[in-house]
């Protein structure tokens, strides 16, 4: 289904870099959105234009798929973000007068008892999204890489950064996003390192795990599961498995950096979460 100013959304995000399967994702979501306001919500039908739209109406278009789809957090925020994307564009292109989300707060359920699969397929959405830190996207990243965290937490990886290829527009852009956040840090810590805190600490001025850890926990809430870096490399290490179900073990254990007895715990593990 049609939508308001669909045309005009599309090629805002398309000229943000997103990908085809991204601004498509953007595109179901507001059809079914819209879909739905045009034939459960009186209000809206019988003056169907965007300053009609209120947070209530929201509220009870996820409402209802929660209640009908049993959409998980990770959905629900995912398309709270979607929905408030396309709201803020029309907002500061003076299409609307209304923000109907702004009010609207995803799923504090993190979900760490269980392992998320599709991270990496949400990888897009995530580095793109403003309320997640810098942090927590260069920590997903560069997990989306192979990199470990006990690699690129360390001291002096920061020369790994400049080898790292962006495949995509959004990671290119996502890049140079945090070259202009850590350049100052950098100056202000007097070190090259991609981890620093915020305040200066000339002796020690790498972020600890623990320090990485109170951006990655409120994250977590935000985006509905696990952020923590040993479950991101295990799940990455499922999807790939996933992905080179067809390779033999040689290849698995020299491109996923594994023993033979942990490449065979990983594919049991794979076997038990099927």
């Amino acid at each position: 289904m049609n939508y308001p100013y669909q045309s005009a959304f599309l090629t805002y995000l398309s000229q943000e870099s997103l990908s085809a399967a991204t601004r498509l994702s953007y595109d179901q979501t507001l059809s079914e959105l819209f879909n739905y306001l045009n034939t459960q919500d009186r209000g809206f039908a019988s003056n169907p234009t965007v300053d009609n739209i209120f947070n209530r109406d929201i509220t009870a278009y996820l409402t209802m798929l929660v209640e009908k789809h049993q959409i998980r957090p990770t959905t629900y925020n995912k398309l709270l973000s979607q929905i408030n994307r396309y709201f803020k564009f029309l907002f500061t292109h003076n299409l609307t007068s209304e923000l109907p989300t702004i009010d609207l707060h995803g799923k504090n359920t993190p979900s760490n008892q269980t392992l998320n699969l599709k991270w990496l397929q949400l990888l897009p959405d995530l580095l793109v999204d403003s309320k997640l830190h810098p942090y927590t996207k260069l920590t997903l990243f560069l997990i989306s890489k192979g990199y470990r965290v006990a690699e690129f937490m360390q001291a002096r990886f920061y020369p790994e950064w400049n080898k790292i290829k962006a495949v995509t527009p959004v990671e290119q852009q996502f890049m140079q996003n945090f070259t202009v956040f850590i350049i100052p840090l950098q100056q202000l810590q007097n070190s090259h390192d991609l981890f620093l805190k915020q305040r200066l600490n000339i002796a020690e001025p790498r972020l600890t795990m623990p320090g990485l850890h109170k951006y990655l926990k409120p994250d977590s809430r935000y985006v509905g599961f696990d952020l923590t870096p040993k479950k991101l490399q295990q799940s990455f290490i499922l999807q790939s498995l996933q992905r080179l179900a067809d390779q033999p073990a040689a290849v698995l254990e020299e491109k996923l950096q594994l023993d033979p007895q942990s490449l065979l715990y990983y594919q049991h593990l794979l076997v038990s979460l099927s």
